[in-house]
C-alpha cells in the first residue's frame, strides 16, 4: 500500500518489546536480586571461619567457644542457625547447635588450626519462592604463634 509515494510498513515493535522485556529483562532482574543473599552467605562463611580459627588459637583450642562465636556471627547476619555447620580438625562439619563432632585438643606452638564453616540456603529467590539449595563452605587456617606463652 502506498500513500503519497511512500510505502507504509507495519512492524511488530510492540510485540518485540513485550517479548524482550518478558524473556530477557525480567529473568535477569530476578537473577541479580537473588545474588545478594548468596553473596551474604559467602561473606558470612569467610568471616565466621576466620574469626573461629583465630579464637581457637587464642583460647587454646576451645571448640565450644569457637562454635558459640560462629552462632553469634550467624545471628548478627540474620541467618538461620540450624543451617550453619562447623568443622575443626578433620574437616567434617556438624551443626553449630550441637556439640562438636571432633575434639582437637589444645594446639601446640607452631601448629596450624583449621576451621571449616558451611551454610545451606536457597540457590535462587524468586517471587514464587525459593529454587534449589546450595551449600557454601569456607575454611580458614591460623597458626599458633611460635613464641606465644601457654601459661
Amino acid at each position: 500500500m502506498r500513500r503519497g509515494g511512500l510505502r507504509i510498513q507495519r512492524g511488530s515493535a510492540p510485540l518485540e518489546l513485550v517479548m524482550g522485556v518478558g524473556l530477557i529483562l525480567i529473568p535477569l532482574a530476578l537473577l541479580s536480586l537473588s545474588l545478594g543473599p548468596l553473596l551474604q552467605r559467602m561473606v558470612f562463611a569467610r568471616i565466621a571461619a576466620a574469626e573461629a580459627a583465630r579464637d581457637m588459637v587464642l583460647s587454646d583450642g576451645s571448640e565450644k567457644r569457637a562454635m558459640g562465636l560462629v552462632r553469634e556471627i550467624a545471628f548478627n547476619h540474620d541467618l538461620e542457625v540450624d543451617q550453619v555447620g562447623v568443622g575443626f580438625c578433620d574437616g567434617e562439619t556438624g551443626p553449630v547447635t550441637s556439640l562438636p563432632r571432633s575434639v582437637c585438643g589444645p594446639p601446640a606452638k607452631g601448629d596450624l588450626v583449621t576451621v571449616v564453616v558451611t551454610i545451606r540456603g536457597p540457590a535462587f529467590l524468586t517471587p514464587y519462592g525459593e529454587v534449589g539449595e546450595v551449600t557454601i563452605a569456607a575454611s580458614h587456617t591460623e597458626m599458633v604463634g611460635l613464641y606465644r606463652s601457654t601459661g
